[in-house]
């Protein structure tokens, strides 16, 4: 349970509202301490420090800090509808959870609510001298953090939004969530084949048409030993499931295991990377596939694209036998990766967009070459059998004999065996 509450709060902490609720409530800490420790200050000290000298600094943070958040969402979102339409859709919500822009913004709506209240607390009998001498060290502290998160703030905005580094955040967050799957095969339990599903477990059924976002493997145990049951899932986070549509088998436990089982599986409208690798895959895939558009025409951009997908499914590992040594749940059965739709994911929309552009087929066909000698044997086979795929869009769509000679060079054992 310990490690849902985790993932939740790590959920809940890449939204924007909540580093603005914390930043906000630590302005009320500064002001709560400058009372606190306003009793310690000297005599001498309270008497070179005047309730004017603090009235202006405040003032420059309140007028200051409400032109320059407005100016911050306005870029804010002008960056996340360039992306957009420029890249993938998809890429907005990345965006929206870049921690350093919200907590940019977080910062500066933290310095205007101290402000605020710190000017109304002024006009009260509630701060003394001392106290006016302690909320002025704590209004220079604020003032220091305000110019630092400036000048990070114009640092980051040099490069979001812009291609590098869209590609770039949606690259580590797929391997990211690669590597988690990988330390945790199957959601560490069982490998999930149908013919293991026993013909007595009773289904459980979504209650709500949505996405399955997220799935809690530790509270699913959890709550099949507490039941005496077992948990076959046969939906996989990503996949988009009706209403009445089975998402689970479940063994034992009653109508308690089926609710505790229902809880764990967290359902939403927008499917999301946190715990699903191939949706990271989907979004590279697109970039690739719009600048191989008529429109935009950049074939560097998808051989980009391609080397980063190569580097994603490269961490891949055979998550049935990888599985068995890494087991820890063993009443849960989850669905593994199967490397044949990883492939798909990553590169068959960009071959199917870039058939006619030898130079994007040559680089893939390099990618998948060197994905054809990955350890594992399941992707290497995967592998060879999109590089064939995609020479045969090749030969269908290119009529140029040069370029047609450059691709059968490009795969010499695909074009032998043709």
């Amino acid at each position: 349970m310990f490690a849902t509450v985790l993932r939740k709060i790590h959920r809940l902490s890449r939204r924007l509202w909540v580093r603005v609720t914390l930043i906000s409530g630590l302005a009320f800490v500064a002001l709560g301490a400058a009372k606190l420790f306003g009793p310690m200050i000297p005599d001498g000290l309270s008497d070179m420090i005047g309730a004017d000298a603090l009235n202006r600094l405040l003032d420059i943070i309140s007028t200051s800090m409400l032109a320059v958040t407005t100016f911050s969402l306005s870029v804010m979102v002008s960056v996340h509808q360039s992306a957009s339409s420029k890249w993938t859709p998809r890429a907005h919500r990345m965006l929206l959870a870049d921690t350093t822009t919200q907590t940019v913004l977080a910062t500066f709506v933290g310095a205007y609510i101290y402000s605020l209240a710190a000017i109304i607390l002024l006009s009260t009998p509630y701060y003394g001298e001392k106290e006016i001498v302690t909320l002025y060290i704590a209004t220079l502290a604020v003032l220091v953090l305000i110019v630092f998160v400036i000048l990070r703030w114009i640092l980051h905005l040099q490069a979001l939004g812009s291609l590098v580094d869209t590609t770039a955040r949606i690259e580590r967050e797929a391997l990211r969530t690669f590597q988690g799957r990988m330390e945790r095969p199957c959601l560490g339990g069982h490998a999930l084949d149908p013919g293991d599903i026993p013909g007595t477990a009773r289904p459980l059924r979504a209650d709500r048409t949505a996405y399955i976002q997220a799935i809690y493997e530790d509270s699913l145990q959890q709550a099949a030993d507490e039941h005496d049951g077992r948990v076959y899932l046969d939906a996989p986070v990503g996949r988009f499931v009706h209403e009445g549509e089975t998402i689970a088998h479940l063994i034992g436990g009653g109508e308690a295991l089926d609710e505790a089982v229902r809880s764990h599986i967290h359902m939403g409208e927008l499917r999301t990377a946190e715990q699903d690798p191939r949706f990271a895959l989907i979004m590279l895939s697109e970039i690739g596939s719009k600048a191989l558009s008529a429109g935009i025409n950049d074939p560097g951009t998808a051989i980009d694209v391609i080397g980063r997908i190569g580097r994603v499914i490269g961490s891949y590992r055979d998550e049935i036998a990888h599985g068995r040594e890494k087991a820890i749940h063993d009443r849960l059965w989850a669905v593994p990766l199967d490397p044949r739709d990883l492939m798909q994911d990553g590169f068959g929309a960009i071959a199917r967009d870039g058939a006619s552009q030898v130079e994007v087929l040559t680089a893939m066909l390099k990618t998948l070459e060197a994905l054809g000698r990955h350890p594992d044997a399941t992707i290497a086979a995967a592998a060879r059998a999109m590089a064939h795929e995609a020479v045969e869009r090749g030969r269908a769509a290119i009529d140029f004999a040069p370029d047609r000679d450059r691709l059968a060079r490009a795969a010499p054992e695909l074009a032998e065996r043709s």
